[in-house]
């Protein structure tokens, strides 16, 4: 098309731009609707390919199901405009892409991230089940990102209704046909017996949550036999490091093998780690009616139970959902871990938060934990704190359970968080839930009870002369390292290794961008490099000009080419300043703390000798 030719029209009002994308059947083009006066996009059937293939009925029915659902979270049809040569969809415009290459760009979502999209995505599901319509090939590729980077479901072409008629006591639909992309196929739709498609919908949610989350999908393998085999036998890595336990138990749940007790959307919104966070604008038809709601989705007994006023509240609607939302934000703000189950230790550290930072007794723990029914872990459910604090008044009253949905607010990645907890443990050597100065002292740090106190008053001086530390104060202190890593006593307690390993976390950015100093000689550090070629997986060649070069190997594969600059510094000092030579940046990063473990001695010894003398103060 020359610079003077006018862009082709669509129903006389809407101009063809540049291509967006090639389907099967059609292609998508960037669009602007004159009538609108707005941006869209046009998907454009080929009519001769739709009549070859006999899929007059499928276009008919994504223009249909596209008009019947309204949804903020899919994209919505603004017209279908139908020409001599081809169907044409006139569509909101998703401008920032699909949701699959934001994945492969990022390598991987952290949960906050996956938790946002898949709340959206879980909303329109839900909303399409409901109104009894099945999608039918969920995957990344077919979720678009709006301008606010908001989550649209598009591609209807393969939908279908769910039952025969409108009523939900209907005959419920079941499909044969081999619908969606293997990947992220159910292994009912690959067996071919008969399937119903809200629950192939649930499997393809699993599949998706799982891609966000760890940068790969859970069941490929180098042939569809072989994905195949692996879906039916539900293979896939359920320990995968990036996987907190409750996102973990979420996607198996939703990647179960029996259709039957596979979660539908009603269980998903009930999760515990998905309800962090969860903005119930996005399930605006939800009620406490029925046997089940989506605020409310565990079992109808459960509602039944939670919304019975025997413990002398109120029996009305407004209350109970005001009851059902504080006692929800109780249990998420103490399950830290989000692992949907409150451990003794998250118990303990509640109760210290409620008494002000006060030691708490192993008969207090017991007490609250009481009132609610363990599993076999010693652990409370969700539903069991509802049941617990709903059917006994006297525990909203005795913990005040609205100053426990408000208690902790950690902005901090999972993993980084369990670090934590293990070096807190490593110090609270008698379990209490507080680092005392007495805790302190009999790690023989060589400080006296007196400067170990005035060191805690110093890093927390709210702490009203308590001279202790809670959990809670031990994460701030280890997530504001860089304030206080030259006192003495801070460089004492970096010679724990949990308490290094969560620190040097904290120090990751600057070291990647200078480097690092350690005690030694450049031909010394060389040496302790090579002793730990095991230890990093990583084999050294020899050494030119100050330079040395590595490949590290996981399971005899190469993963990554780095490089190592070994610069003299200060008589006896070396500075170290790894680079990336091939490989993935978060895979160098890894191995770059692991590096900085191993050199560990040197490190701190170059940390302690340059520490200022004096009176020590904290920044």
């Amino acid at each position: 098309m020359g610079p003077n030719t006018a862009p082709p029209l669509v129903g006389g009002n809407v101009e063809l731009g540049q291509l967006l994308g090639t389907g099967g059947f059609g292609k998508v083009y960037f669009a602007y609707d004159r009538k609108r006066q707005m941006n869209v996009a046009v998907k454009v059937i080929d009519k001769r390919l739709v009549m070859l293939n006999d899929l007059k009925s499928y276009v008919e029915r994504e223009i249909e199901v596209m008009r019947k659902i309204k949804h903020p979270h899919v994209v919505k049809l603004f017209d279908a405009i139908e020409s001599t040569s081809a169907y044409n969809l006139v569509m909101e415009l998703a401008q920032n892409g699909e949701l699959f290459d934001k994945i492969v760009h990022s390598e991987r979502f952290d949960e906050k991230t996956a938790r946002f999209y898949f709340q959206q995505l879980i909303s329109a599901v839900h909303y399409c089940h409901g109104i009894n319509i099945a999608h039918r090939d969920l995957k990344a590729e077919n979720l678009l990102v709006g301008k606010n980077n908001e989550l649209k479901i598009c591609d209807w072409g393969l939908s279908r209704y769910t039952k025969e008629g409108l009523l939900s006591n209907e005959q419920v639909v079941l499909f044969r046909s081999l619908a969606g992309s293997i990947d992220y196929q159910a292994p009912e739709v690959l067996k071919g017996g008969g399937y119903e498609g809200g629950a192939c919908d649930m499997w393809s949610c699993g599949a998706i949550l799982f891609f966000m989350l760890c940068g790969y999908l859970p069941f490929t393998d180098t042939s569809d036999i072989q994905t195949k085999r692996r879906i039916l036998t539900c293979q896939y890595n359920a320990k995968n490091r990036y996987l907190s336990p409750g996102a973990s138990d979420l996607i198996a749940h939703l990647l179960e093998l029996d259709p039957a007790v596979r979660y539908s959307t009603f269980d998903v919104i009930g999760h515990p780690w998905f309800q962090v966070n969860l903005d119930l604008g996005l399930f605006p038809e939800a009620q406490l009616s029925g046997e089940r709601s989506p605020l409310s989705p565990l079992t109808g007994e459960f509602i039944r139970r939670v919304l019975t006023p025997s413990g002398g509240f109120d029996d009305t609607y407004s209350s109970g959902i005001e009851l059902f939302d504080e006692i929800h934000r109780a249990f998420v703000s103490c399950n830290v871990n989000g692992s949907g189950f409150l451990s003794r230790e998250e118990v303990r550290d509640a109760l210290i938060k409620l008494k002000n930072h006060q030691p708490v007794s192993e008969e207090e723990v017991n007490s609250f934990m009481s009132n609610f029914s363990l599993d076999k872990d010693g652990r409370i459910s969700e539903e069991e704190f509802f049941i617990g604090c709903t059917t006994n008044q006297d525990v909203g009253k005795k913990y005040n359970i609205s100053r426990m949905a408000d208690l902790f607010h950690y902005d901090l990645e999972k993993e980084y968080l369990e670090e934590v907890r293990r070096a807190f443990d490593s110090f609270d050597v008698k379990h209490t839930g507080l680092i005392t100065p007495e805790s302190l002292k009999e790690l023989n740090l060589h400080y006296s009870e007196e400067e170990i106190k005035k060191f805690f008053d110093n890093i927390d001086p709210n702490n009203h002369g308590n001279g202790t530390l809670s959990f809670e104060q031990f994460v701030t202190m280890c997530s504001r390292y860089d304030t206080f890593k030259e006192h003495p006593i801070t460089q004492r307690l970096r010679r724990f290794e949990k308490f290094f390993n969560v620190t040097d976390i904290k120090s990751l950015n600057n070291c990647l961008a200078t480097g690092f100093t350690v005690a030694g000689r450049k031909e010394n550090i060389i040496l302790r490099l090579r002793s730990k070629e095991a230890t990093l997986s990583t084999k050294f060649e020899n050494s030119v000009g100050g330079l040395l070069y590595g490949t590290y190997r996981k399971s005899n594969k190469r993963i990554l080419e780095v490089g190592i600059r070994l610069i003299p510094s200060a008589a006896g000092y070396t500075k170290v300043a790894p680079y990336r030579i091939a490989g993935k940046t978060k895979e160098f990063h890894n191995w770059f703390l692991e590096l900085r473990k191993a050199l560990r001695e040197e490190i701190l010894r170059c940390e302690e000798d340059t520490i200022v003398k004096g009176e020590p103060e904290l920044i």
